[in-house]
C-alpha cells in the first residue's frame, strides 16, 4: 500500500490518508509514535518515515526522555533524503538536542558533507547555542577536513569559543590538525 507523506488534496482527505497512515504501520509492526520517528529517520528508511509523518507524528517530536530528534537522528547517520523530507515537512533546522547540539552539529562531527549543505541551504546556524556543540569544532575534533572547509565557507565564526574558551585555532593546534585551518583562514583569524 501506497500512502504519501504529502499534504492531502482536501480536508477530507486528511482522516483517510492519516488512517491508511496508521494501517500501513499497524501491519510493519511500527509504533505510532516520535521515538519511532526518530529510530527510522537514523536507520534511513524513507517509507516508514513518510507513514510516520502522515500518522500525524509532529516532525520535532522528541524521543521520550530526551531532545533527540529525527533530524538530528538523519544527520547524524548521513541520511540525505531523510533529510530532505523531513526539511520539507518543516523540521526546525535549528532545534537542540539534550546537549544543546543541532542537525548540523551531528551531520559535522561524521563528515557528511552533502547533509551539511542540505542544513546550511535550509539556514542552519554555523553556531549553535551551546558551546560544546559548534559545528566547526565538531568537524575539527573528528578531523573532517571537507566538512571544516564548507562551514568556513559559509562564515562559521574561527572565533567562537568552546566550554573550555578555546576557538576553532586553539583547537587545532591541540590536535595537531592546523592545516585544516590554514587553507581557509588567515593567521587574524578572517578567511581568505
Amino acid at each position: 500500500m501506497l500512502v504519501s507523506s504529502a499534504v492531502p488534496a482536501t480536508a477530507a482527505d486528511a482522516p483517510d490518508e492519516r488512517a491508511n497512515a496508521v494501517r500501513a504501520l499497524d501491519a510493519a509492526r511500527v509504533p505510532v509514535s516520535g521515538a519511532s520517528l526518530v529510530q527510522y529517520a537514523g536507520l534511513g528508511d524513507a517509507h516508514i518515515v513518510g507513514l510516520l509523518l502522515g500518522a500525524g507524528i509532529a516532525v520535532d517530536a522528541p524521543e521520550p526522555g530526551r531532545q533527540l530528534r529525527a533530524l538530528h537522528s538523519a544527520a547524524g547517520q548521513g541520511h540525505g533524503r531523510i533529510v530532505g523530507l523531513l526539511l520539507k515537512a518543516g523540521a526546525d533546522v535549528d532545534a537542540p538536542d539534550d546537549f544543546g547540539c543541532s542537525a548540523l552539529s551531528a551531520a559535522s562531527w561524521r563528515g557528511h558533507v552533502s547533509v551539511m549543505r542540505a542544513l546550511l541551504a535550509a539556514g542552519a546556524a554555523s553556531a549553535p547555542a551551546a558551546p560544546d556543540c559548534l559545528p566547526l569544532h565538531q568537524a575539527l575534533m573528528s578531523g573532517q577536513r571537507a566538512a571544516v572547509a564548507l562551514l568556513l565557507a559559509h562564515g562559521a565564526d574561527v572565533q567562537a569559543t568552546d566550554r573550555d574558551g578555546r576557538d576553532a585555532r586553539a583547537l587545532a593546534v591541540r590536535l595537531g590538525r592546523e592545516s585544516m585551518l590554514k587553507a581557509n583562514v588567515e593567521p587574524d583569524g578572517k578567511r581568505d
